[in-house]
């Protein structure tokens, strides 16, 4: 692949760094979120109960269930029927490295 020069307005390494701060105050985030639920999960699970009043909020623990295929037996049971089957997709992904 050739190197490209591409002008523009814009500071990209600015973009870059803008960007790698906001995706570390997500993760951030989302550990101290993740602390918080795991807290409120305990106590319910020890209360042994599935809705819990606080306030103005209700916290709801419902069981979810859903079928799944399992690729791994379908792979190397109906290896014929996998690959007819198998649908091939694409994407592009963004990375800042």
């Amino acid at each position: 692949m050739a190197t490209q020069v591409i002008t523009t307005n814009i500071n990209l390494e600015d973009n870059a760094r803008v960007i790698k701060s906001i995706d570390s105050k997500i993760a951030e985030l989302k550990e101290l979120r993740d602390e918080k639920v795991a807290e409120v999960k305990d106590i319910m699970n020890k209360a042994n109960v599935l809705e819990l009043q606080a306030g103005v909020f209700t916290f709801k623990l419902t069981e979810i269930t859903r079928n799944n295929v399992d690729t791994k037996t379908l792979k190397t049971k109906y290896a014929e029927l996998y690959k007819a089957l198998l649908k091939v997709s694409s994407y592009m992904k963004f990375d800042i490295v």
